[in-house]
């Protein structure tokens, strides 16, 4: 193996790769007849397609203004209703609420119980014919 390493010392200041004689004397020249001949014609581009890219923004920005507009206004009738209800709650007394709530839970057990009746009695309905 020291042989070879021996062998290969005098390879390693050497290039070796070489460019033939007269190689790069009018490469260019070459290159340039073998190309074809551009034809140069100036594409006509539509008034639309030039403010197709001004459109897109102009959408985008007015999609983010409703967006965040609905958001906005969405906080703002939430807090609003609930600061409303925490209002009207701090002034009543405790007594009145809870009667003000078993009013509420009232309504809503009737609202269910009239439900479905209706609801079992079109099922019987429907089962005896």
């Amino acid at each position: 193996m020291g042989e070879k390493q021996h062998e290969l010392n005098h390879l390693k200041r050497q290039n070796p790769f070489r460019v033939p004689e007269g190689y790069m004397v009018g490469l260019t020249d070459q290159i340039m007849r073998q190309l074809p001949e551009k034809n140069i014609c100036k594409k006509k581009i539509s008034l639309i397609i030039r403010l197709r890219p001004w459109v897109a923004a102009a959408a985008v920005v007015v999609g983010l203004g409703f967006f965040i507009n609905i958001f906005i206004g969405l906080d703002k009738q939430t807090t609003s209703s609930s600061t409303d209800s925490l209002w009207i709650q701090a002034q009543m007394p405790p007594a009145a609420i809870s009667k003000a709530q078993a009013a509420i839970d009232d309504e809503y057990l009737e609202y269910l119980e009239a439900r479905y009746s209706n609801y079992i009695l079109e099922e019987e309905f429907a089962d005896s014919e």
